[in-house]
């Protein structure tokens, strides 16, 4: 319970002062929404599911003053589970960006994650601090890296009886997008994650078994409205 009550409160500290220093060094600008429709697939397989891994949603990035950048997405995944051979998800997600240049900005995500399968059901809010840079690798581009930062109850209590044991899953998020087209993105996304397996959450004086993981994503984005080469990407 501490340490969800930390990570909620890192949560938002980020996401308030990256408002404050937004709208303190900058100014309101009349760009429109960016509109995103998502698919991606690779495998996340040392994670539990069956691979191939794919996603599929709609996102959207909305300039709102010169130095503040609001994103926003929300996906389906159909993957399985491969302890119950079923299963699938929802992720959705929000995304404050604080310019502090023009190539470079500290981001502060939300993101809410819910996993169903026939045996049990798995959800809860996850913070993800981090940062982007406009790259110019090939195309205009950006690079986004954020950390995961564990939440959930790991010991039953008598005021929380922790059904459902979190995998305080941590570690380095990493994504390389490239505007290809003017409406259509790429990108590579990869994950170095380390979590835990489930255990006796009444017993904590059994150690719980812990694992690595990594995973891979190629990521394809339509735009609407097109990209001109005089915004800033």
């Amino acid at each position: 319970m501490i340490r969800d009550t930390i990570s909620r409160t890192i949560v938002l500290i980020l996401f308030g002062a990256v408002s404050v220093l937004a709208q303190e060094n900058g100014s309101p600008v009349n760009w429109p929404p960016r509109i995103l429709f998502d698919a991606d697939i690779g495998t996340r397989g040392e994670l539990g599911f069956i691979p191939p891994s794919s996603d599929f949603g709609i996102a959207f990035e909305w300039p709102i003053w010169k130095r503040l950048e609001i994103q926003g997405s929300g996906s389906f995944s159909p993957d399985r589970k491969q302890i119950t051979q079923d299963g699938h998800s929802i992720d959705i997600s929000e995304t404050q960006i604080l310019w502090v240049s023009t190539r470079f900005g500290l981001s502060a995500e939300v993101d809410y994650h819910s996993l169903w399968t026939s045996q049990f059901l798995k959800k809860g809010w996850h913070p993800y601090p981090g940062f982007v840079a406009r790259t110019r690798y090939f195309s205009p581009g950006r690079f986004y890296a954020s950390v995961a930062i564990p939440t959930g109850c790991v010991w039953a209590t008598p005021t929380n009886p922790c059904r459902l044991q979190s995998n305080r899953t941590v570690g380095p998020i990493f994504m390389q997008e490239w505007q290809a087209r003017p409406r259509i993105r790429i990108a590579l996304q990869g994950e170095v994650l380390h979590f835990c397996d489930q255990s006796n959450e009444n017993e904590p004086q059994i150690p719980r078994i812990c694992h690595w993981a990594g995973t891979e994503m190629f990521v394809v984005r339509f735009q609407f409205p097109p990209w001109k080469s005089n915004e800033n990407y």
